[in-house]
């Protein structure tokens, strides 16, 4: 009888640790979906444009051009100088 008691225990932890499972997998793919969406919507607000000034040095220039394309696939550099311009 002692026996039936152990294989009745195992296949009871077996099954806790399969509905863990699933429900971890279910809470996995929720919150990835929940990142994309929170990402998409930074997206949103990040800056379309950046000004780089002639104070900026030449390491912050580069570092946010960095920056700003990782967060912007399709970069577009288009220099000026505005003293030319009204």
């Amino acid at each position: 009888m002692e026996v039936w008691r152990d294989i009745v225990l195992v296949i009871l932890a077996l099954g806790v640790f399969g509905f863990g499972f699933f429900l971890v997998a279910r809470l996995d793919k929720f919150l990835d979906e929940n990142r994309k969406a929170i990402e998409k919507e930074n997206e949103k607000n990040e800056p379309y444009c950046v000004l780089l000034t002639e104070e900026m040095s030449e390491e912050e220039i580069v570092t946010e051009l960095k920056r700003f394309r990782d967060k912007h696939a399709s970069t577009r550099i288009v220099l000026y100088d505005c003293s030319d311009t009204e």
